[in-house]
């Protein structure tokens, strides 16, 4: 709370209000954007927060410095594509070298049909059902074939 009541955030708010009010009176006219300056400035001094906001977004001449008025150009910054770079390949285009040809491979044997699996596992439970009938008997078990 102490930053909203009485810290830092509303000396800041006060301050970018007192700079704006001074860019907007030493800023030349011909300059300011979207409306006449005598107009920016009542916005920036009855509407304090918003005005101050959209006086830097809307009205402040465009790549001006940061100095209250100042009119010197500031350049924007030159976008480098990567054909501008100097290290930029030039010159005739190569083909790729050919790909070295990949065996295949191999092709897994098909899957037995149903049928044939239906009867493997019927064959299963039967010898296993033979062994825990041997097991209860009491008989000795057959060496696995």
């Amino acid at each position: 709370m102490f930053l909203f009541e009485e810290g830092l955030i509303p000396v800041l708010l006060l301050g970018l209000w007192v700079y704006c009010i001074l860019d907007v009176i030493a800023t030349d006219d011909v300059l300011v954007r979207n409306l006449p300056k005598g107009f920016w400035l009542m916005i920036v001094i009855f509407l304090p927060d918003i005005g101050s906001l959209a006086w830097l977004l809307l009205g402040r001449p465009l790549y001006a410095g940061w100095r209250p008025g100042d009119t010197t150009r500031r350049a924007p910054r030159r976008v480098l594509g990567p054909e501008d770079r100097p290290d930029f390949p030039t010159g005739p285009v190569r083909p790729a070298p050919p790909r070295p040809i990949e065996a295949r491979p191999p092709v897994p044997p098909p899957l037995p049909s149903p049928e044939d699996r239906l009867a493997a596992w019927e064959d299963d439970l039967r010898r296993r059902e033979e062994e825990l009938r041997r097991r209860q008997e009491g008989e000795p078990e057959d060496p696995i074939p």
